[in-house]
């Protein structure tokens, strides 16, 4: 008796032991109502008084520069899963630079070839900056390709997903970056520019809800014709870089890199920019991984090549604004209603934090976000009727340089059961009012 009494006490003492373990790593996910929410409230209240930065009606100066991401030594992949190393190169990955100067404000848009627009190097980039007393306003994104390189995230969970951190390439990256920037600068001229926009509706569906979601397939850009008749050309469009097969050890830029080749025909040069992809997938490509990417890039273009100048500016001004978010506490979902608690997110991927990137030139307003954002969202929310009611455009773009997960629909959050909901949602339900209605505030500013 007395040996099973011990028995006994030692498994009720690791029960106990279990559940306060349990208890230290697991909470439930917080659904309180997002006007109740503190985070939101000062969300709300930094936004009532917020002032942007215009500057006064002038000329533009318009440069730009590329230069190729891939290193001469071994590097891992990120997209689906991470993977030590690629073994070939289909096609290189780049960085492009847009350089738009204007009296006092210097802008630059930068994408890359990329997942995203790594965290770590928009935060050296930014400091590097500041050190060298340079006063640049910098749009980020990512074409979001899924068969890039790897190793620019140094989080606890990197290894796990995008592969062994490297050190040199992000320095090396961020000392390319800025001297591309130099070089954009140096090399801008005289340039009036448009927007344009296009339907492509029938090339992308929601994968959270093939049969009744909504999508937003327009594809959205600026065309900067310089005074020496070179011009460039910024597109965004929603559907997802996931042509080439999961388990492919094939480095590709994928449709969007496919896409400003074939765009640099008739374009001097060509900077694509993720945009509303959270839900959003590419549809109607068949035939092989880079057969698809072949389709998809040539119907697209087909598209941009076709479409109309909204009307020409040679003079406008610019608005800027670099605005930090307010989050609650990560949800990171392990279940329903079960969530990882915040110190576990914080310790395997760090705290959430992030901007909206606000920029506009004329009558185009871009926002970048530090997610997936979903076109869904746009259109359920009918942005676009609050700008073409006062002669304006909205291009919104995703991975501006921090990252929290999908913004998606908030029904999807409450009812489904997918990835995207489940286990790449960091923020927890209610996100995608909170997200439309911070941009709508943004939008009604003066």
């Amino acid at each position: 008796m007395s040996a099973l009494r011990k028995i006994s006490k030692w498994l009720a003492y690791t029960a106990v032991t279990l559940l306060v373990i349990a208890f230290s790593l697991v909470g439930s996910i917080d659904f309180t109502p997002l006007h109740e929410q503190k985070f939101y409230q000062r969300m709300m209240q930094t936004l009532d008084t917020l002032r942007l930065n215009k500057s006064k009606k002038t000329h533009l100066q318009v440069g730009w520069s590329k230069f190729n991401l891939l290193p001469d030594y071994e590097m891992p992949m990120a997209g689906y899963t991470p993977k030590d190393k690629y073994e070939s190169v289909h096609d290189s990955v780049y960085c492009r630079i847009l350089s738009i100067d204007q009296a006092d404000q210097k802008i630059v848009i930068i994408s890359v070839d990329l997942l995203l627009f790594p965290p770590i190097i928009k935060e050296r980039l930014n400091q590097k900056l500041r050190e060298h007393g340079k006063n640049y306003f910098l749009y980020l994104s990512a074409t979001h390709t899924h068969s890039s390189i790897g190793g620019w995230d140094d989080s606890a969970i990197s290894k796990f997903t995008t592969g062994k951190f490297h050190e040199e390439w992000v320095n090396t990256t961020v000392n390319k970056i800025l001297t591309n920037i130099e070089a954009a600068t140096l090399s801008s001229r005289k340039a009036s520019l448009h927007y344009w926009e296009a339907n492509a509706d029938e090339f992308v569906e929601n994968r959270l809800d093939g049969a009744n979601g909504k999508v937003d397939g327009t594809i959205r850009g600026i065309k900067f014709t310089r005074a020496d008749s070179t011009s460039g050309i910024l597109v965004t469009y929603s559907g997802h870089a996931t042509n080439v097969d999961l388990l492919s050890r094939i480095i590709s830029g994928d449709y969007p890199s496919a896409l400003s080749l074939k765009l640099e025909k008739k374009n001097t040069f060509s900077i694509f920019l993720a945009g509303m992809v959270g839900s959003h997938r590419l549809k109607g490509f068949d035939g092989t991984d880079f057969e698809r990417i072949e389709k998809a890039s040539e119907a697209l273009s087909q598209k941009i090549n076709n479409t109309k100048s909204d009307g020409e500016l040679d003079s406008v001004s610019i608005t800027t604004k670099h605005i930090p978010i307010e989050f609650g506490s990560s949800q990171l979902r392990i279940e329903k209603n079960w969530k990882v608690r915040n110190w576990v997110f914080s310790s395997l991927i760090g705290s959430l934090q992030g901007e909206i990137t606000y920029l506009k030139i004329g009558n185009i307003i871009m926002m970048g976000t530090p997610c997936d954002f979903s076109g869904e969202i746009f259109v359920n929310q009918k942005m676009d009727s609050i700008t073409s009611s006062t002669n304006k455009h909205l291009i919104i773009t995703s991975f501006n340089g921090n990252y929290t997960g999908y913004i998606t629909e908030d029904s999807y959050y409450l009812n489904g059961n997918e990835e995207e909901i489940m286990a790449l949602n960091w923020v927890g339900p209610y996100y995608g009012q909170y997200y439309a209605n911070m941009i709508t505030k943004l939008l009604e500013k003066k």
